[in-house]
């Protein structure tokens, strides 16, 4: 939020509404603009002994009298719900990854729902708390499909024959498409090697990447870590789902 003061604290969020007058001609006791936002999109107002601090339609932050806050995407995963919410939380807590992740000093909370609620000793929790997903690959099971695939004998080829014909094929735009649903019966008859090579989805990488798509639940190669937080400033290859 451009030229808007910071609310770091209940008193903060106190102090932002009462210098603030109601839009005219409405309740004076209602909601009031931002400081130097009269755009009705933002808005500030007490609920009992709450200060609700809302953009658009959703209250993204409210202070609570005991100095906890509840942070709200309202279901709205963008980076301006991300940095709304930022100006009105604590110093070293931040809303990030499109509104996913509730970092607060180094530890990440996945927030998969909507809302959760900050106690003032830095508990998270409430509906909105997820959990931290991670793919890993079974190294035993995806060996046993590149091999049952051909995939390793055509990985060689490949090795051996695109440097021949490199030079020669068309712009990746007029490459023909490869279906990944048929990459299990291209891959298993060498006849048809040429014809994936020269194919849009050709490479090594994208033929695995193909097989892993189309059969990998078959040979049960995934298998799924997960962590209720994370430590850093960063989450990696790791993705927020529910708990």
């Amino acid at each position: 939020m451009y030229n808007v003061s910071w609310v770091r604290s209940y008193a903060d969020a106190v102090e932002m509404y009462n210098k603030e007058t109601a839009w005219r001609g409405e309740d004076p006791d209602g909601e009031r603009p931002l400081p130097d936002k009269r755009d009705r999109s933002y808005g500030v107002r007490t609920d009992g002994t709450d200060v609700v601090f809302r953009m658009h339609w959703t209250d993204v932050v409210t202070w609570h009298k005991d100095g906890s806050y509840t942070v709200n995407n309202g279901g709205y995963h963008t980076n301006s719900t991300c940095a709304f919410a930022n100006n009105f939380m604590p110093i070293g807590v931040y809303l990030m990854k499109r509104a996913t992740v509730l970092r607060i000093d180094n530890t990440m909370y996945p927030i998969a729902g909507h809302r959760v609620t900050v106690s003032p000793d830095g508990t998270v929790s409430g509906e909105g708390l997820g959990r931290f997903e991670r793919r890993i690959i079974n190294r035993k099971n995806s060996k046993k499909l590149r091999e049952d695939s051909n995939f390793l004998a055509y990985r060689a080829w490949h090795a051996l024959m695109f440097p021949m014909v490199k030079d020669t094929l068309p712009p990746m735009w007029q490459l023909r498409y490869l279906p990944a649903d048929r990459i299990e019966e291209y891959l298993k008859d060498g006849k048809t090697w040429h014809d994936v090579m020269v194919s849009n989805g050709g490479k090594p990488y994208q033929v695995l990447e193909m097989l892993y798509a189309y059969l990998g639940r078959d040979y049960d190669i995934w298998e799924y870590k997960y962590e209720p937080t994370l430590l850093g400033y960063g989450i990696g290859k790791w993705e927020v789902t529910g708990a």
